[in-house]
């Protein structure tokens, strides 16, 4: 005999607010055929974060390594000084060899010269290594960091944004981050360094002459100011149009059922396209600028150049400067002019690194909306009670929206609690808060009589076990999906597990067998195999309370039959709040909760 629980109807009788199935999911509308985008919320407003906030925000992760930094410093500083000597060796080639012809002296030079290129090189090899080592490993730090940190939010507040656009923050814009924070540095050392190098060789040769070489520098400095800031705004743009079509990609793919079940791939690719060409436009924006400034340099490297070897000619005229001086002079001079465009190029990465940072930033900021508690209890280690107190529950995305009110139940250990009603009254928020997915606006849920609020979320999850309305299921073997909730069970344990859940027959029918790998989704296994797999991932994980979400749902009377047995196993002796529309399943339930429908103004009773 199946006892029915009486409950009022949400929100008062009759007089409750419209909650439709988007309470649990929001839905998302579209004013026009035409795919739109919003903007990315806080991203699309903030500024870009200024470089000393990116140094500060992310030197946790260089840190590790901050010993290595000036390692690799040295080591290319070691090769530029090394190319440094190499065009003084020269001068005296052309001075002690060439112009007097005493050849005599030309091979210790020409070793001296092929030994010195050999140990500068190597010096250059290993900086470059060297920074390539940093800056991955700071690369692999903050995409783990992240990622960690992601996973420490509840679903929702992940299934609020594109999932595309928080992969391109993960991979694009922390490779861009990088490029500042880690091996910018280097490279602005380096750079600045040599050109020191430079600077005080050229001043040795003729103080005229580099007197005359660095008056190009504020027009350097103002180009660099000038470019600098708008590349800093075109590259905020290209990020957030990357993301986009990351997003766009990500979901097209993802529902290409639909879309062909539809005849709608015209769309998705129109869609694709419309993606591709305002991140096509930003990103051309961005190359005009970031091409233009390379060829503002190249003019004023010439001029400057010009005016040098003018200056150096009449210098060379009345004896002041020999010709190998000159000839050295003119190679310290380009040798001058590469750190000078590489701290160019730095301006313009810092503006593009600023924008990628803000955006990796916004993610880092998201809070769990799930409090931990100051004095964490452990989770019941043996047979649980389950107790919902007069909860009530709504949603950030709908404030003022009730969706759960003045819901309580109790279920004993051993009891199955089947909660029925018709969609959109909240029996997936239901499940959300016994697993704490999300808290409560009012009123509690307890196990063994403490408030879940009480217990770490971990702990909770230790506790009770979900078995979610869609069968989840990894890219990998069905051993592993399997095993997913216990990763130390042994192979006799998945084998068992599997043949409490009616699995092990077609798993072992199967060319691979648990070593198979099932796709994305499961995607080689039927609905009805994909759900047994994930039934029996419930059976290994052996917790004392489960929280079964439709475990029917999109199966045929055949495949709904075949997983029958299997949950009846599964909730023999635990404690069980099974959320179903299937009145022949709630059958097997020692006591059945119904959520009216408010919007009906209809009455619970037991299902037909």
């Amino acid at each position: 005999m199946v006892d029915v629980i009486r409950v009022r109807p949400a929100g008062g009788t009759g007089g409750g607010p419209d909650v439709t199935e988007p309470a649990d999911r929001p839905r998302r509308r579209h004013a026009a055929p035409r795919h739109t985008y919003a903007d990315d919320g806080p991203v699309a407003v903030s500024p870009a974060e200024s470089p000393s906030a990116v140094f500060r925000r992310f030197w946790p992760w260089v840190r590790p390594d901050r010993y290595w930094l000036p390692v690799a410093a040295l080591l290319m500083v070691a090769g530029a000084a090394g190319e440094v000597v190499s065009i003084w060796l020269f001068k005296e080639l052309i001075d002690q060899v060439l112009v007097p012809r005493r050849f005599a002296a030309f091979w210790p030079l020409a070793g001296a010269m092929v030994g010195l290129a050999a140990a500068a090189g190597v010096a250059a090899f290993a900086g470059d290594y060297t920074t390539a080592r940093v800056a991955e490993r700071f690369i692999l730090r903050l995409r783990t960091a992240i990622t960690a940190h992601l996973h420490t939010l509840p679903p929702d507040t992940l299934h609020t944004r594109r999932h595309g656009d928080v992969v391109a923050r993960i991979t694009s814009d922390v490779q861009r981050v990088e490029q500042l924070v880690a091996s910018g540095v280097i490279q602005f050392v380096t750079a600045v360094i040599s050109m020191v190098f430079s600077v005080a060789a050229a001043f040795y040769l003729s103080w005229p002459l580099a007197l005359a070489a660095l008056a190009t520098a504020p027009v350097f400095a103002v180009a660099a100011r000038r470019f600098g800031g708008r590349v800093q705004e075109l590259s905020r743009q290209a990020r957030r149009r990357n993301g986009a079509l990351t997003a766009v990609l990500e979901e097209s793919l993802a529902l290409s059922g639909l879309s062909h079940a539809y005849n709608q791939q015209h769309r998705e690719v129109a869609r694709v396209d419309e993606e591709g060409r305002s991140l096509m436009r930003a990103e051309l924006a961005t190359a005009r600028v970031g091409f233009l400034y390379p060829a503002v340099l190249d003019v004023l490297e010439v001029v400057g150049g010009l005016a040098v070897v003018g200056l150096g000619a009449f210098e060379l005229s009345r004896g002041a400067l020999t010709l190998g001086g000159l000839l050295a002079f003119a190679a310290f001079l380009t040798q001058l002019f590469g750190p000078v465009r590489t701290l160019s190029g730095l301006v313009t990465m810092v503006g593009a690194a600023g924008a990628a940072a803000e955006r990796v930033l916004e993610l880092l900021r998201v809070r769990s909306p799930l409090p931990a508690p100051a004095r964490p209890v452990p989770p019941p280690s043996g047979p649980a009670t389950l107790t919902c107190e007069r909860l009530r529950a709504g949603y950030p995305s709908h404030p003022g929206t009730v969706v759960l009110d003045d819901v309580g139940f109790t279920v004993a250990p051993g009891q199955v609690l089947a909660v029925m009603g018709p969609s959109g009254v909240g029996k997936s928020t239901l499940a959300k808060l016994l697993v704490r997915f999300m808290d409560p606006l009012g009123g509690a849920v307890r196990l063994n009589g403490v408030d879940l609020r009480d217990m770490e979320v971990t702990a909770v999850r230790q506790a009770v076990t979900l078995l979610p309305q869609q069968a989840q299921l990894f890219h990998a073997s069905i051993g592993h999906n399997i095993a997913y909730g216990r990763p130390d069970a042994s192979p006799a344990e998945i084998t068992r597990a599997a043949r409490d859940a009616d699995a092990h027959a077609f798993i072992t029918a199967l060319p691979d067998g648990y070593d198979t790998v099932v796709g994305e989704n499961g995607f080689q296994l039927s609905g009805g195999q994909a759900r047994r797999v994930a039934i029996a991932r419930a059976f290994l994980r052996g917790t004392q309370v489960l929280v079964l979400d439709e475990p029917t749902a999109g199966l045929d009377d055949r495949a709904a039959a075949n997983v029958l047995g299997p949950l009846q196993r599964l909730m023999a002796g635990r404690t069980t709040v099974l959320i179903t529309h299937d009145h022949a399943l709630a059958r097997h339930a020692d006591a059945v909760y119904l959520l009216p429908d408010t919007r009906a103004g209809t009455s619970p009773g037991h299902p037909d």
